[in-house]
């Protein structure tokens, strides 16, 4: 079997209110960004097809269209040969990871179509589901946390994970708010996405150690590792970081050496796929430590994220943003979350999951 064709497409979907919630730095808004969305189809000689969604639009679509020569004629079973080639390519073509992470992805749906398998049982099936906590972009009132976190309580999650302001006095007024509000036995995060110094991020540390959080992600910007060393070494509640950081699973190892991270953050598409995100989380059990997946903007790759979830032990939650028409689009069917705050992996070959070639089409702005 080889990969025979690449199709590219660039969707802009019309985004549905937030209820107010967004997430910017420098006048540049997270929600705003979320519309504009690569969309990449390879096929096959054999008609089998694997697909994935990405970020970054037109910008992200023209990467993938420099790199559609070297994916024609490989052979989608050599999966790691395929991520490989790419990576050493970053020397000369400085790939963004995000845009390694949607091939890589749709390389890997194919792979399980091709087996009939679903990709969890190719990696190597540890579970069927797992507990979900949700997450949430910034507001601007306390009010709207912990309406929002009562809410989600209701319907079963297993915990509640803010995004902030950056503004510790608020930041610390709202977790004690969300805590007294869901009781003892809500687990509770906290994500200020990098905004504090060394300084506020202690601060505000020490304050969610008295009110139980689980953990502490990004306090700080992840290229500051001797901050993030310093942090980890003088809290007590753990220290989650390195989603963001460029260089895949190779970077991360140098954290965890450097005792400048507690729990990893990564995922298949801002980590470069499937392919590394499974090594980052082996690496990480090696030292005795987790991997908590980050979510992502789309259908797809969090499904992919599900699927890498649930072939490991060292990911107790599946990430889950809400409201979730941000990121829920272009599938017939899509993850659900139960009664009881479990998501359940999808069964079907591959990511287990039917584009709806309807809606990407009528939405479809450029092709490459």
């Amino acid at each position: 079997m080889k990969i025979q064709d690449v199709k590219i497409y660039v969707i802009q979907r019309e985004l549905r209110d937030a209820g107010g919630a967004d997430m910017k730095r420098d006048g540049v808004s997270t929600k705003s960004k979320m519309g504009e969305i690569p969309v990449l189809n390879i096929i096959t000689d054999e008609g089998l097809e694997g697909t994935s969604f990405g970020r970054d639009g037109l910008m992200a679509a023209q990467y993938l269209d420099s790199v559609k020569s070297m994916l024609i004629g490989e052979d989608p079973h050599y999966v790691e040969r395929i991520w490989q080639k790419l990576w050493s390519m970053n020397r000369v073509m400085h790939l963004p990871d995000t845009v390694l992470g949607v091939v890589d992805i749709a390389i890997w749906d194919i792979l399980g179509k091709s087996t009939g398998l679903p990709i969890y049982k190719l990696l190597g099936a540890y579970r069927d589901k797992v507990k979900v906590y949700a997450t949430c972009l910034h507001y601007t009132d306390k009010t709207s946390y912990v309406e929002l976190a009562l809410e989600l309580k209701e319907k079963g999650f297993k915990g509640f994970k803010p995004h902030i302001s950056g503004d510790p006095d608020f930041d610390i007024d709202v977790c004690r708010a969300i805590r007294e509000a869901v009781g003892d036995e809500m687990v509770l995060m906290l994500d200020p996405v990098g905004l504090y110094d060394r300084e506020q991020a202690l601060r505000v540390g020490r304050e969610l150690e008295k009110l139980n959080f689980t953990w502490f992600e990004e306090p700080i910007q992840d290229t500051d590792m001797i901050g993030l060393k310093k942090l980890c070494d003088t809290l007590d509640i753990p220290v989650a970081a390195l989603e963001v950081l460029p260089g895949s699973l190779y970077t991360k190892a140098q954290y965890i050496t450097q005792g400048a991270v507690d729990i990893i953050r990564s995922d298949t598409l801002y980590n470069g796929g499937i392919t590394p995100l499974k090594k980052a989380a082996s690496l990480a059990e090696a030292f005795g430590m987790r991997c908590e997946i980050h979510c992502n903007p789309n259908a797809l790759a969090n499904a992919a994220n599900l699927h890498v979830t649930c072939s490991i032990k060292n990911c107790e939650f599946y990430e889950w943003m809400v409201p979730a028409h941000l990121w829920d689009f272009g599938l017939g069917e899509s993850i659900q979350v139960d009664a009881d705050g479990y998501a359940h992996v999808p069964q079907k070959p591959g990511l287990g999951l039917e584009v709806n070639w309807d809606f990407i089409k009528s939405q479809t702005v450029a092709t490459l």
